[in-house]
């Protein structure tokens, strides 16, 4: 029986032991998070944490490690929340404003202190409260105006002040001033200002998140004379100008009447004339009506019964000079008649012009007078165009250009122009052919090329065989050896050999020198359009999208060419025509037109090349 207790006594203490042993090892330490942070505000935030397991043995102590730096369980401060399992929370309170805090919950039991992850958060920055003080001790010229900075939204109030001005909303348009710094009133006495004026006034604060702004306040100081300006002038032109004034305020009276004074004084409001433009505040404006060229000076008024007040006075001059005559050029010259383009700048005035003119500087005939009405004017400059006729042919005439205007009349230096034989027309017998003549520029041409078998004084121009035309004798042909077909068509080709040896036109013609076609070339406007004008019409051309006008009835044909080697070309391609004047021993010059260009092509041949030939005469 004994040895029964002994057993089971044995067997009772080795399951306490057991028991014990097994305990122990289920105390771990306890399960905690952070929780997040809420509730933040400049000074303090809402923080926590939860306890989700004990770890075997009770929870004695919970709470949260809170600091600026990292590791807050170290180096921060602990904040006790309780005991036990669960969600806990706490308000940090003190704290300040704009700066970033670390937070770490914990929990301790038997076996030790658990912590949660850390976190962090930034206390918010709130802006000043502010407040505009109502304006005490106003005079006509003086106010005390100023603030109360009631809160600083957590931080230093570094600025604070007054914005004050004459428009709403002084902040955008009107004068700072600075008050000092910190929380409390703050006030400030305007002086220097204007009666009857009304002032806006708003108080500011400034911490570190920004400024605020207190309420607007208006005041009005006593009245006085009213505020006017002068407006800038507008409309100026040679006989009137818009002008006018703005009363910006009645200064506290009611403005019976404003208006402007105006003269060619600089003090217009004492010796100029007054024009009532009605009463009361606002813009206004009235038409004057004046001289050309005048410098005049206006000034706006305005009457309170304080007085009268002036604007600024303001100077403009009217438009208008005498004309000025910017050129006068010839754009028609023929033998009776000529046009001529005058360029006249009026100076915005209506304006009368004419030409003298005469066979001399003393000229002695006028056209009839023109007048150029303002309403033509473009740029001040107009184009006037006097048609001159019944002159003569080859004559030399003066003339001058006179323009007037209200303020004078000018004129122009003496220029002179020749009349031409443009529009002349003859004819001009030759070796038994009668030819007709036109008067180009100042040259007279036959209107066909030279068909003639003989020179001027009967001498044959031989027809040679082409061995001996290939050797340089004198020679003439048809083209393609065909006179029946092309010699009135045409004319007859010739070589330079002719040209040079024989006498081909009567006298006072000529085959024409390279000076003679430069004359013909520039009259015709250059060489690039000279040829259109001058090529015939009809059949004498292939066809082509050039113009062909023939404008002086010149006639050129495409009569083509015989080279050197006896063969023909280019009939209706090219006009070739002999130019009496060499170029070297075995060329010579020469004028050409293509049937697909409207230009003069002068340039040299070979003397064997058979070519057209024309007379003319210089007159």
């Amino acid at each position: 029986m004994k040895n029964l207790y002994l057993k089971i006594s044995i067997l009772l203490a080795v399951v306490t032991i057991l028991t014990f042993c097994k305990k122990e090892a289920e105390i771990v330490p306890a399960k905690i998070d952070t929780e997040s942070v809420d509730e933040i505000t400049g000074t303090s935030a809402r923080v926590g944490g939860r306890v989700s397991n004990d770890g075997g043995s009770e929870i004695t102590e919970r709470g949260i490690y809170w600091g600026t730096g990292t590791e807050p369980e170290k180096n921060g401060t602990k904040l006790q929340s309780g005991s036990g399992l669960g969600i806990y929370h706490e308000t940090i309170s003190g704290l300040t404003p704009g700066v970033k805090y670390y937070v770490k919950a914990y929990a301790r039991n038997s076996n030790g202190t658990a912590y949660g992850e850390e976190t962090f958060f930034t206390t918010q920055i709130s802006m000043p409260a502010v407040s505009t003080a109502e304006v005490t001790e106003f005079t006509t010229t003086t106010a005390t105006i100023g603030g109360e900075v009631t809160a600083d939204g957590g931080f230093d109030i570094t600025e604070r002040g007054i914005f004050w001005g004459v428009e709403p909303n002084p902040r955008l348009t009107g004068v700072k001033i600075i008050i000092g710094q910190g929380m409390g009133t703050f006030t400030k006495t305007l002086e220097g200002l204007s009666r009857a004026y009304t002032y806006y006034v708003v108080a500011y604060a400034t911490n570190i998140k920004g400024s605020s702004y207190g309420e607007e306040v208006s005041f009005k100081t006593e009245p006085e004379q009213a505020v006017v300006y002068t407006s800038a002038v507008s409309g100026i032109g040679t006989h009137s100008a818009n002008v006018g004034g703005n009363v910006s305020t009645d200064g506290g009276s009611e403005v019976t009447e404003r208006g402007i004074w105006w003269g060619t004084s600089s003090n217009p409001a004492t010796s100029g004339t007054k024009v009532q433009a009605g009463t009361g505040v606002g813009t206004f404006t009235t038409a004057l009506a004046l001289n050309p060229a005048t410098t005049y000076y206006v000034t706006a008024y305005a009457t309170n019964n304080l007085g009268t007040s002036f604007g600024d006075v303001k100077s403009f001059t009217t438009k208008g000079d005498q004309p000025k005559i910017d050129g006068a050029r010839i754009s028609l010259l023929q033998r009776d008649r000529v046009s001529i383009d005058v360029k006249i700048d009026s100076s915005d005035l209506n304006t009368t012009t004419w030409i003298e003119y005469g066979q001399t500087d003393q000229y002695g005939t006028i056209t009839e007078q023109i007048v150029i009405p303002v309403q033509n004017h473009k740029d001040n400059d107009t184009i006037v165009v006097f048609s001159i006729s019944g002159l003569v042919e080859l004559t030399d005439y003066h003339f001058r250009v006179h323009a007037s205007n209200e303020l004078g009349e000018v004129t122009n230096t003496d220029a002179s122009f020749r009349t031409v034989l443009t529009g002349a027309s003859g004819t001009l017998t030759i070796d038994g052919i009668t030819y007709n003549t036109v008067g180009i520029g100042y040259q007279e041409w036959m209107t066909s090329n030279l068909r003639s078998i003989n020179d001027v004084s009967g001498k044959p121009i031989p027809s040679l065989v082409d061995t001996l035309w290939t050797k340089g004798y004198a020679s003439r042909c048809y083209f393609d050896k065909d006179s029946a077909a092309n010699d009135i068509s045409y004319g007859a080709l010739y070589n330079w050999y002719v040209v040079d040896s024989l006498d081909l036109c009567p006298a006072g013609w000529t085959v024409p020198k390279k000076n003679d076609i430069t004359q013909l070339i520039n009259y015709l406007g250059g060489s690039d359009v000279a040829g259109g004008k001058l090529m015939a019409g009809g059949n004498f051309w292939n066809a082509s999208s050039i113009t062909r006008n023939d404008v002086y009835n010149f006639n050129a044909r495409g009569a083509g060419k015989r080279y050197m080697d006896g063969t023909f070309d280019l009939l209706k391609v090219e006009g070739s025509w002999w130019i009496m004047e060499p170029y070297s021993t075995q060329n010579a010059w020469s004028m050409s037109i293509q049937y697909d260009m409207p230009n003069i092509f002068v340039l040299y041949s070979n003397k064997k090349t058979g070519m057209s030939v024309r007379c003319m005469r210089n007159r």
